[in-house]
């Protein structure tokens, strides 16, 4: 008797465990098999876009190869055609930024300034985000200088001091201020390009900027002790003329 009262009271407590189970699952099993769901079918979704982004950039790159058998070749009819056809295939990959490069490189050969902005244009304003985006305002910066822009160059190369490419930005920086005949701080921009040694490496010609800034306040500096001399010999002079009639006054 005894064990059949141990027996009922185990199953009627595991009778309340299933109920208790039942009612749980009952408020929330349905929860839980939507968020498996979901979370199944975002890993599937996420597998799914990250090969599609895969098959992206692989398409881009065997397209670019291309563009860069002509820019590695001496004909470079077919470059133009070869990088818009990354650009419009491609659009949104780094390959099509590199097409805009060729391009507009291409076009600032030609004297095509017009082009060349625009090309690069195209970079600045649908590639804000990408690391090349920076590289892409630099040049711009000097094509819009080359059209005597130098106000809007300007404003393309206000890089924060933490950017990788601030002191050649610098650099460009110093051109439009140059062109804005704003001297003294064209000055402070090509110091702070100077800077970077690597930049000075690539642009040797910025030392000579420097210097041919620098020269005014130098000549001025050097000319003020003649003018000093000349300033004394003048009065030395006067006195001399001052003195002579008393000498002869004396020798009467």
């Amino acid at each position: 008797m005894r064990k059949y009262q141990e027996f009922k009271v185990s199953y009627e407590t595991e009778e309340q465990q299933v109920e208790r189970l039942k009612e749980w699952w009952s408020e929330n099993g349905t929860p839980l098999v939507v968020g498996a769901i979901l979370g199944l079918a975002g890993f599937g979704g996420w597998k799914y876009w990250n090969a599609q982004q895969i098959a992206y950039q692989e398409g881009a790159s065997d397209l670019y190869l291309k563009v860069a058998e002509v820019v590695a070749s001496d004909n470079k009819d077919g470059l133009v055609t070869a990088a818009e056809a990354v650009k419009t295939q491609f659009p949104k990959s780094s390959y099509a930024i590199l097409s805009a490069f060729h391009i507009a490189k291409n076009a600032v050969e030609k004297g095509e300034f017009d082009k060349a902005a625009s090309e690069l244009t195209w970079v600045v304003d649908n590639h804000a985000d990408n690391e090349l985006a920076p590289v892409a305002k630099i040049r711009l910066a000097r094509v819009l200088l080359q059209q005597g822009k130098a106000e809007e160059a300007l404003k393309l190369v206000e890089f924060e001091e933490t950017s990788g490419y601030y002191a050649l930005a610098n650099l460009v920086k110093g051109d439009a201020l140059i062109a804005l005949d704003k001297k003294s701080e064209a000055l402070a921009a090509y110091e702070i390009a100077s800077a970077d040694l690597e930049v000075v490496a690539r642009h040797p010609s910025l030392q000579l900027k420097m210097d041919s800034l620098a020269e005014p306040s130098v000549v001025e500096t050097a000319e003020a002790p003649k003018q000093e001399t000349q300033d004394s010999s003048e009065q030395s002079s006067d006195s001399d003329e001052t003195q002579q009639p008393a000498k002869e006054e004396e020798s009467k």
